[in-house]
């Protein structure tokens, strides 16, 4: 009979701690939250909270909502991830290493008409030198008045395999590459994510 009445009691604790949670306001809080995850309010990758601030890159020429937690990655390791003398200027990484944002000008003259042929011609050429790079997505959108170029594709390397997000805009009359990668088994956290940082970018430059 006492061991009925223990189990009893502990079905009952069981109950009231769930009816507790439902009435919980916090609990209401914390399911809005989830609902309402972007680079605004942050978003949970990994069961961490990442946040966005807004900063100045490409030689000051835009500005974009970036990771907080993201700093300039170190040169030596930059040229060992990065080993082509051609590599971004500027590297943003987290703290593993793992997940990049990078910006870069290129040579040549653009604007909001001539970007799409222009990220063709790069991602033709990348395709032609590295067959195993795979696409998912190419299309465009425009920000801010801007058109901004993108393809999606996923390429092999010696520890697995990149998600990448490779983004062109004319700036200044220059095409400026932006590229997102992160591990394709983390795609499915960070691809929101990156497509939101790149319609977030906006031009320094006089109109």
């Amino acid at each position: 009979m006492k061991q009925d009445k223990f189990f009893d009691e502990q079905i009952i604790d069981l109950k009231n701690q769930a009816k507790q949670k439902e009435e919980s306001p916090d609990s209401g809080l914390e399911h809005e939250a989830e609902q309402k995850q972007n680079i605004e309010n942050g978003i949970k990758i990994l069961g961490k909270w990442i946040y966005f601030e807004r900063r100045l890159l490409a030689e000051e020429t835009i500005t974009m909502m970036v990771p907080k937690n993201f700093v300039p990655m170190n040169p030596d390791e930059a040229r060992k991830k990065y080993p082509s003398e051609h590599r971004a200027e500027t590297i943003l990484t987290d703290e593993t290493g793992t997940v990049n944002l990078m910006f870069q000008y290129m040579d040549g003259e653009v604007n909001d008409t001539s970007i799409e042929g222009f990220r063709n011609q790069i991602f033709g050429f990348m395709k032609r030198v590295n067959p195993g790079l795979k696409e998912q997505e190419i299309g465009s959108v425009k920000v801010s008045g801007k058109t901004i170029a993108y393809v999606e594709f996923s390429n092999p390397v010696i520890d697995g395999k990149l998600y990448n997000l490779m983004f062109y805009l004319a700036v200044g009359g220059r095409p400026l590459m932006g590229s997102f990668n992160c591990k394709t088994k983390e795609m499915k956290y960070w691809r929101g994510a990156a497509f939101e940082m790149m319609q977030s970018m906006e031009s320094t430059e006089e109109e």
